[in-house]
């Protein structure tokens, strides 16, 4: 992957043996139960050469990451892939990361196996999107290992986020930024059985929103407090890039959660927090989706 901001975390159980003797000595602790919680960023750009076959993936940095964040495997339609969500355990995907850490003769590789883990995509105008990726899986031993080449990466240069077509219910807004959390939950669960004591991690909630600024206007030209005040569930869009191969295409539904004024250099503005949320109380899964071509 092409990738920046690495950081691992390493977190061991320390078990203390606080046993009745005849001395303030600390016996020797033991380390229990072990995770990784493994943060990164990648760049948000599209497919390059149209997919065809779920095997031409294998390129495209982000396909098996927003797998793992549960969204499916991806549709593919022609020139193009869609990701959509989806709430069945049995049809999510866990990943598993080697992180290299040295130089080009010797260092460290730490593999963390059975990842599961959030994306918050960062759109600020002007920029190259970005994926905010964060991850908890399983501790295995750390190794020495020569740093591997970068082999069977995308040469594809981010689009820049502008001309990006964002709208609010229809609304096209003076937006200067919107950030997109997709905010799941991942639990680790333990078992006496497992090899080191955790069997898994498991995605058991998620809570997305999205959170962008626009320029405050009129109620009559966009009703930002009474959309509020009513509940209404609207849809959302944006798209970052707009050349063949490498574009991208956000859509979903939302719900105000709390709208407030603020200033940009004089002007006044809404910071806007929404939660993204079902289209109605019969479906699920709808709440966001993304089409790479």
């Amino acid at each position: 992957l092409l990738a920046f901001d690495v950081d691992i975390n390493i977190q061991g159980e320390l078990l203390k043996r606080e046993v009745l003797r005849d001395t303030l000595s600390d016996i020797a602790h033991v380390i229990g139960l072990r995770e990784c919680e493994l943060t990164f960023s990648t760049e948000l750009k599209g497919l390059g050469a149209h997919p065809g076959t779920q095997a031409n993936l294998d390129i495209f940095e982000l396909d098996r990451l927003l797998s793992g964040c549960s969204f499916n495997t991806g549709t593919i339609s022609g020139t193009s892939i869609t990701y959509a969500l989806t709430s069945n355990d049995n049809t999510m995907k866990s990943l598993s990361f080697y992180v290299h850490l040295g130089d080009s003769s010797a260092g460290n590789r730490h593999k963390i196996t059975g990842s599961r883990g959030t994306v918050k995509f960062n759109l600020s105008a002007g920029q190259f999107g970005k994926a905010e990726w964060a991850f908890k899986g399983i501790y295995n031993s750390v190794t020495a290992a020569t740093l591997p080449g970068l082999v069977g990466v995308s040469n594809l240069q981010p689009p820049i986020v502008f001309n990006s077509s964002f709208q609010i219910a229809g609304f096209s807004p003076v937006c200067s930024s919107a950030e997109i959390d997709l905010g799941v939950n991942v639990a680790r669960r333990d078992s006496i059985n497992a090899l080191t004591g955790v069997h898994s991690f498991r995605i058991t909630d998620r809570s997305p929103k999205i959170n962008f600024d626009l320029d405050a206007v009129v109620e009559s030209s966009y009703a930002t407090w009474g959309n509020w005040e009513a509940g209404l569930v609207s849809t959302f869009s944006v798209v970052v890039g707009t050349n063949a191969q490498n574009r991208i295409d956000i859509n979903g539904y939302f719900e105000n959660v709390q709208p407030k004024y603020a200033d940009a250099d004089g002007v006044r503005k809404y910071d806007v927090e929404a939660a993204m949320v079902s289209s109605s109380p019969t479906t699920g899964n709808d709440e966001l989706t993304i089409k790479f071509s």
